[in-house]
């Protein structure tokens, strides 16, 4: 079985340095488009078998354009692969969440906004998702394509990587955290054990 992880494009909200979750929808910018046309093109050639997608506008749009040369694909869109929720922060600016993490003492990934979830437990809604996914095709030996978002995938990409997602390291989650189309392939071993075979790989942008 072979797992392609893909951010989605860049979207008008990127741009504006607000914050985005699941309540806010943001279709991708001309550049973002850009940028999954030429990862469709890469992957143009790959079989894939199924897609989960985020329902999240970007996303969306995102595996729209990878999966136009894949007609047969079979799409499903889960919510339990939407973006973190950010709640009282959402729509706001990106410099709040940070003011108050810090001001809160807590580690990053406990820090949780009224409202929404902490990115410990949005990974781990993400993380379980896609474990559930292996589980149900693990016989199969399909290829899947999964679209959606960044903070959440570095979440799985760490996990996958062997890193302790609970050991604060700024360092390694800005290593494991996708750019806009960012794709990592991943394989499931006959041990059952996921093996990143390639992490955040944006070769497709220089085409």
């Amino acid at each position: 079985m072979k797992l392609l992880i893909v951010r989605h494009g860049e979207s008008e909200k990127n741009t504006t340095g607000l914050v985005q979750g699941p309540n806010t929808q943001s279709n991708l910018t001309d550049l973002g488009r850009r940028q999954a046309q030429k990862l469709a093109e890469k992957l143009k050639l790959e079989h894939i078998d199924l897609a989960f997608v985020s329902p999240m506008d970007r996303a969306r749009q995102t595996a729209d354009i990878i999966l136009q040369y894949h007609p047969d694909t079979v799409v499903q869109y889960a919510l339990e692969l939407s973006e973190r929720s950010h709640g009282q922060y959402e729509g706001g600016p990106s410099s709040k969440p940070l003011e108050d993490w810090h001001a809160s003492g807590l580690p990053f990934g406990e820090f949780k906004p009224e409202g929404g979830e902490s990115w410990f437990e949005a990974g781990e809604r993400v993380t379980g998702f896609i474990h559930s996914i292996l589980n149900r095709h693990k016989n199969d030996s399909p290829t899947i394509l999964i679209v959606g978002h960044g903070s959440v995938f570095t979440y799985f990409l760490m996990q996958a990587g062997g890193q302790d997602t609970h050991a604060e390291s700024k360092e390694r989650y800005d290593y494991y955290h996708p750019s806009n189309t960012a794709m990592s392939t991943l394989e499931l071993g006959e041990n059952g054990q996921l093996k990143l075979i390639s992490l955040n790989n944006v070769s497709h942008l220089d085409a």
